[in-house]
C-alpha cells in the first residue's frame, strides 16, 4: 500500500468494460522522482519513467486504486540536487513530476467478469487475474440458494414460474463469473489487512456464471 507526501487528482476514463462503464482511470500525480549520480548520463525521462514504475505499479493507493501501467508524463521540472553523504545519499538529483497511471477501481455497480476461485461458507472467492481480492459474500448470490458442504459449492435452486421445473445452477471452480461490484474497501496503513478490497454481487438476470446466459 503507497502512502507520502504525494499530489492526487482523478482524471479521465481510459478503458471500458463490456458492461459499457469505464474498468480503469488515469490518475494524475505529481511525486519527486530520484535519479542517481550514476545514471544523469543516460535519458532522464528513460530514468523518470523507470523509477516511476518501480515505485507504483502492482502498489494500492489509498482511495484511489491499483496503480496498472506508467501511461505519460504531465510535466517535467528542474532537477533539484542535493550534496551526499555516502551512506543515507549519494547525490541524488530530484525532479519534480507531473505524471498520469492507468489505475484500476472499478465503480459501484460496475459489472466485472472474473474466475471462481473458492466456496466456502461465507460466499466465493473471485479472481480478476491480476487482482485477486474479489469476495461475493451468500447474502448477495441470487436467491433462493444453498451450500453443498459435500461438494464445497454453492448452488442457485432456481424454479422456472411457468413449467414449474427446477433447476439447480452449481458456482463450480474455475468457471467464468460476472457479477456487479456493490464495495470497493481500503483499509488503514495502521490495520492488519488487505490494502483494497471488492464486495460483489450476482443477484440479477445476466449475472453469475457465463454458462449459464445464452
Amino acid at each position: 500500500c503507497l502512502e507520502g507526501t504525494l499530489t492526487l487528482c482523478r482524471a479521465g476514463h481510459l478503458l471500458q468494460t463490456t458492461h459499457g462503464q469505464p474498468m480503469f482511470t488515469l490518475a494524475l500525480l505529481a511525486d519527486d522522482i530520484p535519479i542517481a549520480p550514476e545514471d544523469f548520463r543516460d535519458d532522464h525521462r528513460d530514468q523518470l519513467k523507470r523509477q516511476i514504475q518501480l515505485r507504483y505499479v502492482d502498489r494500492i493507493i489509498p482511495n484511489v486504486g491499483l496503480c496498472i501501467e506508467f501511461y505519460n508524463f504531465v510535466s517535467i521540472k528542474d532537477a533539484t540536487i542535493y550534496p551526499g553523504d555516502g551512506k543515507h545519499s549519494c547525490g541524488e538529483a530530484f525532479v519534480k513530476v507531473e505524471f498520469q497511471l492507468i489505475v484500476f477501481q472499478p465503480l459501484i455497480d460496475e459489472w466485472l467478469v472474473g474466475l471462481v476461485m473458492k466456496s466456502t461458507q461465507k460466499g466465493l472467492q473471485i479472481s480478476l487475474g491480476f487482482f485477486e481480492d474479489v469476495e461475493i459474500p451468500s447474502a448477495n448470490l441470487r436467491t433462493p440458494y444453498m451450500y453443498d458442504s459435500a461438494q464445497e459449492r454453492w448452488v442457485w435452486l432456481y424454479r422456472d414460474e411457468e413449467t414449474n421445473e427446477s433447476v439447480n445452477y452449481f458456482y463450480d471452480k474455475d468457471r467464468l463469473i460476472r457479477f456487479r461490484v456493490t464495495a470497493v474497501h481500503f483499509a488503514e496503513a495502521r490495520q492488519n489487512r488487505r490494502a483494497m478490497s471488492i464486495v460483489g454481487a450476482v443477484d440479477r438476470d445476466g449475472l453469475g456464471l457465463l454458462e449459464w446466459w445464452p
